[in-house]
């Protein structure tokens, strides 16, 4: 039978082995995401919002760089790369939530627009979010650590509100099936980061690493099923000039019609 120790020692290469498949997972669905995002903005849209179009953008990098500072972290010693992934998933959900918020906000008027607050308070709150990370990141990580928890919560849930929001108003566009798409990802976000708070007061940890495990990975796939539904978004506007694609029509048809005299052109 396999010892205690063994068995401890296997039970550990386990758990780490998964958490380097869910960061490689994250930061891999990030990447295929991005890279169909910009293709879907540059080549598909008619009319795009820049700055919607980019604070999420910016928030899909973020995953990207929190998969690739999950990966450092569990391969080495490095104290800095755990901090620094806490504050990637930060900047990931932030992103996303102004950058849903804002697809929210396309194509209302600027007389009807429903803005609660102006425009300069997007600024403010990614300044004061951005500059206390760094600062605790260079000079107190404790004190990081409580930005990322409080914007954590912040975040999710605004991303949460403005998702739903979003998805009610662009119903039938691009938009709500981006938006839908990507909600799954949001929400299992939201469920790990509130876990992860919850149970760190509660000394739920072996909890928390579970759901952690199921999440991430959950997290990675959902990105991974948004960068599709752009992609068939996309072929759906190209197959829209394909006249190989039409069915009924061909210029055959047309032709025979023109001859027996049925079209005339006054």
């Amino acid at each position: 039978m396999m010892s205690l120790s063994a068995a401890t020692s296997h039970a550990g290469e386990t758990v780490a082995l998964a958490r380097l498949l869910a960061y490689a997972v994250v930061a891999l669905g990030s990447a295929v995401l991005l890279y169909y995002l910009s293709q879907y903005v540059s080549h598909v849209l008619a009319e795009s919002d820049t700055r919607s179009w980019l604070l999420l953008g910016v928030g899909i990098a973020a995953g990207v760089l929190y998969g690739l500072a999950g990966v450092v972290d569990t391969l080495t010693d490095l104290a800095w790369a755990g901090t620094f992934a806490e504050g990637a998933t930060l900047f990931f959900i932030l992103f996303v939530a102004l950058g849903i918020r804002h697809l929210y906000f396309t194509g209302y008027a600027a007389s009807q627009s429903p803005r609660a607050l102006p425009a300069w308070v997007d600024h403010l709150v990614v300044t004061g979010f951005v500059g206390s990370w760094w600062f605790g990141f260079l000079v107190d990580q404790g004190w990081a650590h409580l930005v990322v928890v409080v914007g954590w919560v912040g975040a999710s849930l605004w991303a949460l509100y403005y998702s739903v929001l979003a998805v009610r108003k662009h119903e039938g566009t691009s938009i709500a099936a981006l938006v839908r798409n990507l909600l799954p990802a949001v929400i299992a976000v939201t469920v790990v980061v509130f876990a992860d708070v919850v149970g760190g007061y509660a000394g739920l940890g072996a909890a928390v690493d579970a759901l952690w495990l199921v999440g991430t990975v959950l997290v990675g796939g959902f990105l991974f099923t948004t960068a599709v539904a752009i992609r068939q978004q996309g072929g759906e506007v190209e197959r829209l000039y394909d006249w190989t694609t039409w069915r009924g029509d061909s210029l055959d048809e047309e032709t025979k019609t023109e001859r027996s005299g049925s079209y005339t052109d006054d």
